[in-house]
């Protein structure tokens, strides 16, 4: 999906205002005042609300394509994970929102798009993880999915604690140790 730099604007705000109210916070009103234009005016953009959401989810997710194309592997495993962090270092308001399936939890549209992009991230990590293995790059004494969930949720505790710290430490700095410290936990050496 191509967006135009207005529709951007209006994702960019939407990022924020969630971040700082939560989804219930992400209202026609609110967004329009973020962006200074009308309500009606936003219709021009999205067709609704639900819309200006995917469109968000597929903002944040833009760069998978081009990566599972370019990199295989513990490159791509490391490579995926560092495009996470970079992201929320040049959106900070998104370390509330990475990670946080919690938000959409109770709007089932908004609950089955993350499913859909939590499975397809999931796919392809573990796709990677396994290639990985069978190279010897990473052991294969740990099984694909723990290695998996290891990875996920050691890097979902780090934005999270960035969130929360109100963004108080170098996430860039604590997140080389982290990927330091896969490497010394899972490849082959």
């Amino acid at each position: 999906m191509e967006l135009s730099k207005r529709q951007k604007e209006i994702i960019e705000a939407a990022i924020c205002l969630i971040a700082q109210n939560g989804i219930e916070g992400l209202t026609t009103k609110a967004l329009g005042a973020a962006v200074g234009i009308s309500e009606p005016a936003l219709y021009r953009h999205f067709a609704n609300k639900a819309e200006i959401v995917r469109a968000m989810m597929a903002y944040f997710d833009g760069d998978v394509e081009n990566l599972k194309n370019t990199q295989r592997g513990w490159q791509f495993v490391k490579t995926f994970f560092a495009h996470r962090i970079e992201q929320v270092r040049t959106r900070p308001a998104l370390a509330n929102i990475i990670y946080s399936e919690e938000l959409f939890i109770h709007n089932v549209e908004y609950a089955g798009l993350m499913k859909e992009m939590m499975h397809t991230h999931r796919e392809m990590l573990m796709e990677n993880i396994v290639i990985a293995s069978k190279t010897g790059l990473v052991r294969n004494d740990i099984a694909p999915e723990m290695i998996f969930r290891m990875l996920a949720g050691s890097l979902r505790l780090l934005i999270k604690q960035y969130g929360m710290s109100g963004n108080s430490f170098d996430l860039c700095a604590e997140s080389t140790i982290l990927f330091n410290t896969w490497d010394v936990l899972f490849t082959v050496k």
